[in-house]
């Protein structure tokens, strides 16, 4: 995922400060939405052009229909803006975008600003639900910087070298949800992230970031939103930039259907990855029953079980590929994981609850083969961390985790 150019000029496309704006049909309070959605892209760093490829490509697909759709852009060589799509109806059909806020230059990495911003579009843009789409470098639960270097902040790894998987363009970013660059490598942390989020704040929240569909991310965000859509493996660039076109108005699905559309949403990429050759992983998750699920992993956790070996089990994580070192795997599947650590009279419950709670998901049979890659045999939708002897620091750090305190015999 590389590429380098700025959002603002898509701000001089189409005349947008002079066209009239189109307000929602059938609506009895036209200036209250139905559903407002955030779209926060974190593009201060090397994804800037992506950025500016994924905002053209959704103001193509806008269409006014039930809702508001804003854009947090920060990228590179350019200060952050928040973007508002209008147009896209029979009075304005050609869509273009506005702009509600300009900030100057800041950290989007920054939980206070993602924080702000959140506070910004309720404010700017009120409706009867909302959504979250997440566009950045992510490496999941895991700490800032321990992708590149899991023994933690007291060492440094080396650079990645030339020619390396670590330096093809599939290269993550080592960030943990959001990474700024301007000025200096900063990085949001999942805790962090989640805490930026009032409470009961989304129906969704979409990640287009890397190795983010891990049990530690949902359960840390369950009590922020109804469901979250994100990969176990990392995205390929260039991720959702070709069905934003043709999708993007799945988002704006009556509370009623979210599930649905938000499977739609999903359906209409990985449709896309596989015609064009391409390889990915993706899963819809309702957060509704992660507490069930916390409940009966640590019931099985009490229990005597087997002590399965991380070399043996699924993973979605390219070891080595990130400058990492000692290379070991992180992102284990979770159901492979339950059904080897679990007892035999436990096995049933977790996989059903697990059924039950990861409600989609889609993967194909390898992963970037030939580029550090991996055969995908099991996919459960989910994955976890195993505290390996290798990664002392990483095990601690994990320890805090909100997954790990209710599943854990304290």
């Amino acid at each position: 995922m590389k590429r380098y150019l700025a959002c603002f000029p898509i701000l001089l496309l189409l005349f947008a400060a002079t066209l009239a704006s189109c307000v929602k049909e059938g609506s009895s309070d036209p200036t209250r939405p139905g559903r407002t959605v955030l779209a926060y892209f974190g593009g201060d760093n090397n994804l800037s052009a992506e950025t500016h490829a994924k905002i053209e490509a959704i103001r193509r697909g806008w269409r006014s229909g039930n809702g508001r759709l804003l854009i947090y852009c920060d990228a590179a060589g350019q200060d952050p803006h928040l973007l508002r799509l209008r147009g896209g109806c029979n009075a304005n059909p050609t869509p273009y975008l506005e702009t509600v806020a300009r900030y100057p230059e800041e950290n989007s990495a920054s939980a206070d600003v993602f924080a702000r911003v959140i506070a910004d579009v309720k404010r700017s843009d009120p409706a009867d639900s909302y959504g979250l789409l997440v566009f950045s470098h992510a490496s999941g639960w895991l700490p800032a910087g321990t992708l590149r270097n899991p023994a933690g902040p007291a060492t440094a790894a080396p650079a990645p070298s030339a020619g390396s998987p670590a330096d093809a363009a599939q290269r993550p970013g080592t960030a943990s949800i959001v990474i700024d660059d301007t000025p200096g490598r900063q990085e949001m942390e999942l805790a962090d992230f989640a805490a930026a989020i009032p409470d009961r704040a989304f129906d969704f929240i979409i990640f287009e970031t890397c190795l983010t569909a891990g049990i530690e991310v949902a359960y840390a965000l369950r009590n922020k939103t109804d469901y979250v859509l994100a990969s176990a493996a990392e995205i390929v660039s260039p991720g959702f930039t070709p069905v934003y076109a043709s999708a993007i108005t799945e988002l704006f699905a009556t509370a009623a259907t979210t599930e649905r559309n938000l499977t739609g949403f999903a359906s209409a990429w990985f449709d896309y990855i596989t015609a064009t050759g391409g390889w990915g992983t993706m899963s819809l998750v309702r957060t509704g029953g992660l507490d069930t699920l916390a409940g009966l992993v640590r019931k099985a956790l009490a229990a005597p079980g087997g002590r399965p070996d991380p070399a043996t089990l699924q993973h979605f994580d390219r070891p080595g590929s990130y400058g990492d070192r000692p290379a070991i795997a992180r992102f284990f599947d979770l159901g492979e994981y339950l059904e080897q650590v679990a007892p035999v009279s436990s096995q049933r419950a977790i996989a059903d609850q697990l059924a039950r709670t990861v409600v989609w998901k889609e993967a194909t049979a390898t992963f970037l083969p030939g580029v550090n890659g991996f055969t995908i045999r099991r996919h459960s939708g989910l994955t976890t961390y195993i505290e390996q002897e290798a990664f002392p620091y990483l095990n601690g750090c994990y320890r805090s985790t909100a997954w790990y305190l209710a599943t854990a015999q304290q």
